[in-house]
């Protein structure tokens, strides 16, 4: 890497080291909220929950961070919520759901086999500044959501029902 590369690479590092401390990043939950009560199938991987929310089911790629380490016991009756259950997979149990905002940043709710969300943790679900759809969206998502969160994913828990 030449000289001028990996001063970029550095300058780029601690500034995103500092701006990981900052009140935007750290308390982003603040504008997080979860899914009200049971969500209703409307279209393809797309709910409503009782208060009207439309919450778009991800596919397992989009939700890899939000995985166990190793696979769980199967359970009888997954996602209780869900009007129309579905399988699950022992590898994968977590279920990833975005629901737009008005800023065009997104709700994140990682529902969990017994039906509860996952609201602590590195693993938990997080208030998107930028909700990864098109290139635009993803990119101010990696760059706004992603990297942060691997340089510090110790947020105040602030999660809230949408209620």
């Amino acid at each position: 890497m030449k000289p001028i590369g990996l001063l970029i690479f550095i300058l780029l590092i601690l500034g995103y080291s500092l701006i990981c401390q900052l009140p935007w990043h750290l308390a982003r939950n603040t504008h997080n909220v979860l899914p009200k009560g049971n969500l209703t199938l409307i279209v393809e991987n797309t709910y409503q929950d009782e208060n009207g929310l439309i919450w778009e089911l991800q596919p397992h790629s989009m939700n890899i961070f939000h995985q166990p380490k190793n696979p769980i016991v199967a359970i009888n009756t997954p996602y209780p919520n869900l009007d129309k259950p579905l399988q699950l997979d022992i590898e994968n149990p977590n279920l990833k759901l975005l629901s737009k905002d008005k800023n065009r940043g997104s709700y994140e709710a990682i529902l969990q086999p017994n039906g509860s969300y996952l609201t602590t943790g590195t693993k938990q679900g997080t208030y998107n500044y930028g909700n990864p759809e098109g290139f635009i969206g993803m990119t101010k998502h990696v760059l706004m959501d992603v990297i942060p969160h691997f340089i510090n994913a110790n947020y105040k828990q602030t999660v809230k029902l949408n209620n």
